[in-house]
């Protein structure tokens, strides 16, 4: 009897993507029979393999069989010389399927341990780091290593790498545009770089072109105004390391629904870039967030420039694969080029454009911009939305869309973009507190020093990253972006 088919929902013990065809062989056996029993055990560490926790802040256990409340049960962490108690804040937090802890101060990189309401020990690896707070106030510019070109719509990403007590970070650039001729030329070019001790950059090396697509290690199509998210075991599912490429716009400017993967290395990238399972929608200028082994796509443009209110999750399979791209329930106010973050239990989405706009959002002072934000709940066990979402506050002092956002954890900043005051840089980096769930009114100017002031640009547009290193500090870079006051595209990196 044979096994209705499933859509890329198989695991792979390897570390590389699975061929879809693999996966789909996978899912789609001959036989079918009674099911294996679930034993317990512990599959995830918030969403990942072998994840990085931080010191003070919320993680979540997922697997089977922890009982529905921890009874004489409880979670521990390696400490120095010992183990320690991680709190469980309440019953609610506790549940067969799922763990809330917060990771404590002494807990060191080990083994974490859950003792479950029956008295059974399962353990996994994680990592953790101290949790360092970012002060807006200190935020220095400096300029880095330069793109080996000048994009707009470049998409950036950053994988953290641990080794011991270290924490190494690589970063990956993929697509952007160039303007030619009076319109944006989409690039097929991915380049890797070594974030380095302090916030510095090694050099961007671009992956070799080749006219075989199977030598290739660039996109195999044009993309511009993508979004592009990195998995590997320390944040997801899959065992490998990959790179995805969603969205964006073609060599005809039009909206893409597809999403590009390919094996990557801290250094380079492995395998050729193939498709896998695309977005439901065409979309470009969405905001994409990777959290806890999922990856949030909210807003953007159709292929006609149209803001939309469209919401898609899929989370990182065992195989690499997308295990499906679910439509979530729409937001209120239709956004694109704007921004959003995705904390414990709350999605937020902020600014962006409300009106059409060409690809990038183009440079139209009278475009409709939006300063409101929208907010949704999110399951703590699935990922995805638990709720509709709903009008939230006015985060920005003036409506603002074309901006880089980089999440520091307890801040986040915005750079850039267009606004009331942009042509005069009145206010190039905003800055919001994150507590618990909350996302607080972006205030500023912030920072010691500016972009502009240092012969960076006004900036619209341009790409931003964050990561951490082993000591818990926080760097970001900004890349690329146009000039406001010049028109041009800029090729300086500037980093914190």
């Amino acid at each position: 009897m044979r096994k209705r088919c499933a859509s890329f929902g198989g695991r792979t013990v390897t570390g590389r993507l699975a061929p879809a065809w693999a996966v789909l062989l996978a899912a789609c056996g001959d036989t079918i029979g009674p099911p294996t029993p679930a034993g317990p055990r512990v599959d995830y560490v918030d969403g990942a393999i072998e994840p990085i926790l931080v010191r003070g802040q919320a993680a979540v256990i997922e697997g089977f069989g922890f009982g529905a409340a921890p009874a004489t049960g409880g979670v521990t962490l390696a400490a120095a010389g010992a183990s320690v108690a991680a709190p469980v804040a309440g019953s609610s937090d506790w549940s067969d399927l799922a763990i809330r802890i917060i990771v404590p101060d002494s807990a060191v990189s080990g083994t974490l341990t859950v003792t479950t309401a029956a008295g059974l020990r399962l353990t996994t690896t994680v990592h953790v780091i101290p949790r360092l707070r970012f002060g807006p106030d200190t935020l220095s510019w400096r300029q880095r290593t330069a793109f080996p070109s000048a994009p707009v719509g470049v998409a950036v990403t950053a994988a953290a790498i641990p080794a011991g007590t270290v924490v190494s970070t690589a970063l990956y650039a993929a697509g952007g545009a160039e303007l030619v001729g009076g319109r944006l030329v989409p690039d097929a070019g991915v380049y890797v770089a070594r974030a380095l001790a302090g916030g510095a950059v090694g050099a961007w090396v671009r992956q070799p072109d080749n006219a075989d697509p199977l030598k290739s290690r660039v996109l195999p199509a044009p993309r511009g105004f993508a979004a592009v998210a990195v998995a590997t075991r320390y944040n997801s599912h899959f065992a490998g390391s990959a790179l995805y490429v969603i969205g964006g716009i073609d060599s005809a400017g039009r909206a893409q629904p597809s999403v590009l993967a390919a094996d990557v290395t801290p250094d380079s990238v492995v395998g050729r870039f193939a498709p896998i399972e695309p977005l439901p929608a065409p979309v470009v200028g969405a905001t994409a967030v990777v959290r806890r082994g999922r990856i949030y796509v909210i807003g953007g443009t159709d292929s006609l420039g149209r803001p939309q209110r469209s919401v898609f999750v899929g989370r990182i399979a065992a195989a690499g694969h997308i295990d499906g791209w679910y439509r979530q329930p729409l937001l209120p106010t239709p956004r694109a080029y704007g921004g959003g973050v995705v904390l414990d239990d709350r999605a937020v989405a902020f600014g962006g454009v409300a009106d059409s706009v060409p690809p990038g959002g183009g440079l139209d002072a009278a475009t409709t911009r939006l300063g409101s934000s929208d907010t949704a709940p999110v399951s703590l066990v699935s990922g995805f939305l638990a709720g509709p979402w709903a009008s939230g506050i006015t985060l920005f002092p003036a409506p603002r869309s074309q901006f880089a956002t980089l999440d520091l954890g307890d801040v986040v900043l915005l750079v850039g973009g267009m606004y009331g005051g942009a042509a005069t840089n009145d206010a190039e980096t905003l800055a919001a507190v994150v507590i618990g769930d909350s996302l607080g009114p972006f205030t500023g100017p912030v920072g010691s020093s500016t972009i502009a002031a240092q012969g960076g640009g006004t900036l619209v547009g341009p790409a931003g990253v964050t990561w951490r290193e082993s000591d818990g500090s926080r760097h970001a870079l900004v890349i690329g972006g146009i000039d406001l006051n010049t028109g041009l595209r800029k090729s300086g990196v500037w980093g914190f």
